[in-house]
């Protein structure tokens, strides 16, 4: 069984600087690159580099941006037959500054992502029949994603929310949702709550199983993440490494998806995801420092990771 991905492509600008300006200030930076991404398109990598099957349902422009994003996820063997191309507007595209800590700030524009409707999702899709899962994000039309997520819970397929930008969504949203993966910014966003330790992050939880969504992880970057279900509630410790791009959610999302597709319960499957996190941002690129599953191997034999794949974490209750 396939997992699906109904998300964003994006051409990241990224810049390296010494420092983020301030409003109104000028700062000159260290070096530009021209990246491919998108939170969907990352999401979709990691499933292919990790050994799984996925589909990526998505839109771009008739631009140079967009035929060099459809040549990286064929060189990443990603299939991309359910790509969209119009002519209506540019491929998406993101600015990310990083400074010399490992922060990043971004501003992105939607383009083409805004362009992708219900029809492309029945066109690509037969009621989601071959897919076990579905991994959806909000840098697109809400329409276009409610429809995707209705219709595949409609169908009995697990429906992954990565509420990225957490500003589009909606009650329509959140209760087609059955797993929500928000990091700290997203959450209080959100739920209101700021996510300074871990009984934050489990009335964060307890906030989001209010709404209807049972099952949360909550990303706390260097603090590791909290899974939140109603039986069970377990801090998962980061792993310490050099941070050198700190973006990480399209692979996080990704190797969760991964995970669960191979049978693992929630707790195991974030612990993976993690691990897959932990040597993504010591990478540089969203896209192109996703780990192949001979990378993340040796990653785990190299730092003695295989207790922590197999272990019970902290359990909270």
């Amino acid at each position: 069984m396939k997992i699906c991905v109904v998300g964003s492509l994006n051409t990241d600008m990224v810049l390296s600087t010494p420092a983020i300006p301030g409003r109104g200030e000028t700062v000159f930076g260290e070096k530009l690159d021209m990246l491919p991404g998108g939170r969907g398109a990352n999401a979709a990598t990691a499933i292919s580099k990790l050994g799984r099957e996925g589909m990526l349902i998505g839109c771009i422009g008739h631009d140079p941006f967009g035929d060099n994003l459809i040549a990286e996820l064929k060189k990443n063997h990603v299939n991309t037959s359910h790509i969209k191309r119009t002519m209506q507007a540019s491929t998406g595209t993101t600015v990310i500054m990083i400074d010399n800590l490992a922060v990043n700030t971004m501003v992105g524009m939607g383009g083409a992502n805004l362009y992708l409707s219900p029809e492309d999702i029945d066109k690509s899709v037969n009621e989601f029949k071959d897919c076990c899962i579905l991994l959806a994000q909000m840098e697109m039309e809400e329409e276009t994603i409610v429809y995707a997520m209705q219709k595949a819970q409609k169908n009995g397929v697990l429906v992954i929310l990565d509420p990225k930008p957490a500003k589009n969504i909606t009650m329509k949203v959140l209760e087609a949702t059955d797993i929500i993966i928000p990091n700290e910014q997203e959450t209080k966003y959100m739920t209101g709550i700021e996510i300074k330790n871990i009984d934050e992050a489990i009335q964060a939880g307890r906030y989001f199983e209010s709404l209807g969504i049972p099952r949360s992880i909550i990303k706390m970057g260097q603090r590791g993440a909290l899974v939140y279900t109603p039986d069970r509630t377990e801090h998962i410790a980061a792993i310490p490494v050099k941070v050198v791009d700190p973006v990480v959610g399209g692979a996080f999302a990704g190797a969760l998806a991964c995970a669960l597709a191979d049978g693992k319960d929630i707790f195991e499957a974030t612990r993976f995801a993690c691990v897959v996190s932990a040597l993504k941002v010591t990478k540089f690129g969203a896209q192109i420092g996703i780990p192949t599953l001979d990378e993340l191997n040796e990653f785990v034999k190299e730092n003695n990771l295989h207790d922590f794949l197999n272990s019970f974490t902290k359990r909270l209750r």
